[in-house]
């Protein structure tokens, strides 16, 4: 019987303690006006804002991840579309039976390159710096070439430690 005592111990200590004790004590620390430092000018407890943020957090989440399936669904959604629109082009036009599937897998391969290039972050190391056009007080700007295309665009690489330490 010693084990379940032990057991019940560090079990008790996971679980969220009784809201009636809880609130009884922040009714007297209240109440008395004085000490405790536990509460704030509206009345909330320390506890209450943290579940209060937990909760906005939880909620910020939740949207993230809802709009993210929504994204999702609507693009599988498009991709079929935009086969069926081919393949309603291809029947119309007399295409022989190979020339069919080759160029539905001329489209599934197009299809599955954008999405890849969709999930690729670019970075600096996408990019072959030329040469400097400008320097500002938190970075500077320079021509570049992207590695994959050979086009060119100016980059503008800022020193965010900078920034903050000067608070903009």
């Amino acid at each position: 019987m010693d084990n379940s005592n032990t057991s019940r111990s560090w079990l008790s200590k996971l679980q969220p303690r009784d809201k009636t004790r809880s609130s009884r004590k922040n009714q007297a620390s209240s109440s008395s006006g004085g000490g405790g430092g536990e509460g704030n000018q509206d009345g909330i407890t320390d506890e209450e804002a943290l579940s209060n943020i937990t909760k906005q957090k939880a909620a910020a989440a939740k949207q993230y991840i809802e709009n993210h399936y929504k994204e999702q669904m609507k693009n599988l959604q498009d991709r079929k579309e935009r086969r069926m629109v081919l393949e309603k082009k291809l029947a119309d036009a007399d295409v022989s039976e190979e020339d069919q599937n080759n160029l539905l897998k001329f489209l599934e391969k197009k299809e599955t390159e954008y999405m890849r290039l969709q999930r690729h972050k670019i970075g600096v190391e996408d990019f072959e710096l030329l040469t400097i056009i400008g320097k500002g007080a938190f970075g500077e700007v320079r021509i570049c070439r992207e590695k994959t295309t050979g086009q060119v665009y100016a980059m503008k690489k800022l020193k965010k430690s900078e920034m903050l330490r000067r608070g903009q």
